[in-house]
């Protein structure tokens, strides 16, 4: 292959971990449950850590979004003409970076990956840690393959594909640390979890006219039950998240506040987010996206100090993420004013 030919592919992979999801889901879902478990313990097992967000990252950012990709592509939803910045797709398949056989093979590479890190966790760790990553992989599978496909069915795709798929990382990284589980952990990673959910029906509206088109129908919240009710189901779950984080403020530790405020501010966007402005909802989405990442990551550091160098690592991808992703024309400006860049 030539070399402009292997650039084009690794160009495609990395578009397709869709890095700024994988920082609000699984990275931050993974740096709290690990502080979490500092807060408990008062120590950090660097290398569980490292393979807690490997597993995390590789189950979200390639297992689940290469079927994502396969299958939304098929059904036509990610082929719609329609402008989307962050949705629709990572666009590997729009700008001919990957292909189908491409994506299956970047997906079997990550499975087994999956697969050998879950039975070193099992060997070296504790075996009821195992059941843990297979239930998030199928939980990723089952998001668009079918016949489940939970992403085309309304609240599915939150209920049973993301809300659960956030408290497996979280509650994992926190497993592997302490090989316990914690109901305080529970609470805080079910706050996040809520943070989550709120940010995926943000990121269906740009989607609904596309989803709606697909054959089959992708029903998501939006699609079926219209853009003002979504908008006030996003933003209570996202009251759902402040409240717990508030909660636990009061009675484990107030670096929980952090996570509080950033996230009032966050239910705030989604109250008054125009649902049927393109440019209004990329800024809202991505305002939204950081926004949870600084909730989830300012109570982790304040919890687990030795855990600080994860703020400047998110920055970073975020902003790679930012320099590798082409917005189409109509919505550079919203783009540019959401992610001002340094002068």
């Amino acid at each position: 292959m030539a070399r402009g030919g292997i650039r084009r592919k690794v160009l495609g992979g990395f578009l397709e971990f869709r890095l700024i999801p994988v920082l609000l889901w699984s990275y931050t879902a993974v740096v709290l449950g690990t502080a979490l478990a500092f807060l408990d313990t008062g120590t950090i097992d660097l290398g569980w850590f490292v393979v807690a967000m490997a597993l995390a990252g590789l189950v979200q950012g390639w297992e689940t979004h290469t079927v994502n990709e396969i299958y939304d592509w098929s059904s036509g939803t990610d082929r719609d003409a329609s402008p989307r910045a962050l949705s629709g797709g990572s666009k590997v398949r729009n700008l001919e970076l990957l292909d189908q056989r491409d994506l299956w093979i970047l997906f079997g590479a990550s499975s087994i990956a999956i697969v050998g890190l879950a039975a070193v966790v099992g060997v070296l760790r504790s075996p009821w840690l195992v059941p843990l990553v297979a239930a998030a992989y199928l939980l990723g599978l089952a998001y668009t393959l079918p016949p489940v496909a939970t992403a085309y069915r309304p609240l599915a795709g939150e209920w049973l594909g993301g809300f659960p798929g956030v408290l497996l990382a979280g509650l994992g990284a926190y497993a592997i640390q302490t090989r316990t589980f914690s109901w305080t952990a529970l609470a805080a990673l079910s706050a996040h979890a809520f943070v989550c959910v709120a940010m995926l029906v943000t990121h269906h509206y740009a989607d609904a006219g596309a989803d709606a088109r697909a054959r089959p129908p992708k029903r998501t919240v939006v699609v079926v039950f219209g853009p003002r009710w979504a908008r006030a189901y996003a933003t209570i779950a996202a009251g759902c998240a402040a409240a717990i984080y508030a909660a636990l403020a009061l009675t484990v530790h107030l670096a929980f506040l952090l996570g509080a405020g950033f996230t009032l501010i966050a239910v705030a966007s989604h109250g008054t987010v125009a649902v049927q402005d393109l440019k209004t909802v990329t800024r809202h989405e991505l305002r939204i996206i950081q926004l949870g990442i600084a909730a989830g990551l300012s109570t982790a550091v304040v919890l687990a100090p030795p855990l600080w160098p994860m703020l400047p690592l998110a920055a970073l991808g975020y902003a790679a993420h930012l320099a590798a992703v082409s917005p189409p024309v109509e919505l550079r400006r919203a783009w540019r004013r959401a992610c001002p860049r340094p002068r």
